[in-house]
């Protein structure tokens, strides 16, 4: 399954590391700082981020569809807990997880995968969990630089996958595709020169203070 990532699955961390690595940093500050326990990483890829937590005694699980994504997420020391499983047809119980995340999973997706996934994660996670998404945000705060960059890594990953970059774009990114749930935004960074976002948000409504 997702042939397209055969060959760039063994070189993927190392081409991108330099990009990911202050995203990965924060996330596992912010599962730090709220003690997050049960943790699910959607479309977790290979697994770099479950690694990192793990290194500091967090353990987590995750789930993918592409073997070759996840043979290196199996590999090392740590090695990534990772099954093979389809995103949008989860077999874990309602409100199994404290957080659940997904990094760079939907914009690659059609409109209604990428829904579909975002309803699995809604659902697998408890009532005053926490939801971690990390994603492309475009806007006129973007640097062109970042802009530019951003398009030709899109381009690169096929033509597929830029045309659901362009459509999730079109069909305004994330706050479109979250806007249905009920959720709270806790947490909001940026990262390459506010081309990407990091949002944490949690289910149900905050009490009032």
């Amino acid at each position: 399954m997702m042939p397209e990532y055969y060959y760039s699955a063994r070189f993927y961390d190392r081409l991108l590391s330099p990009f990911l690595t202050p995203i990965r940093r924060r996330v596992l500050a912010l599962v730090r700082k709220h003690r997050f326990e049960r943790i699910l990483d959607v479309c977790c890829g290979t697994g770099d981020q479950l690694k990192l937590l793990k290194k500091y005694g967090i353990d987590g699980v995750g789930v993918d569809l592409s073997e070759a994504m996840l043979s290196v997420a199996r590999q090392g020391d740590p090695a990534a807990d990772c099954i093979l499983e389809d995103a949008t047809r989860m077999h874990y119980e309602e409100g199994r997880f404290d957080l659940v995340m997904a990094a760079f999973a939907l914009h690659e997706k059609d409109h209604d995968t990428a829904q579909k996934m975002v309803e699995e994660i809604y659902r697998v996670t408890a009532e005053g969990g926490s939801i971690l998404i990390v994603d492309y945000e475009l806007s006129e705060k973007t640097s062109l630089f970042s802009k530019t960059l951003i398009h030709v890594i899109e381009r690169l990953a096929g033509r597929e996958h830029y045309r659901n970059f362009r459509a999730f774009n079109r069909r305004g990114g994330l706050p479109a595709l979250l806007s249905p749930f009920a959720l709270t935004e806790t947490d909001r960074y940026y990262f390459a020169q506010h081309g990407v976002v990091l949002v944490l948000l949690q289910k149900g409504e905050l009490p009032d203070r």
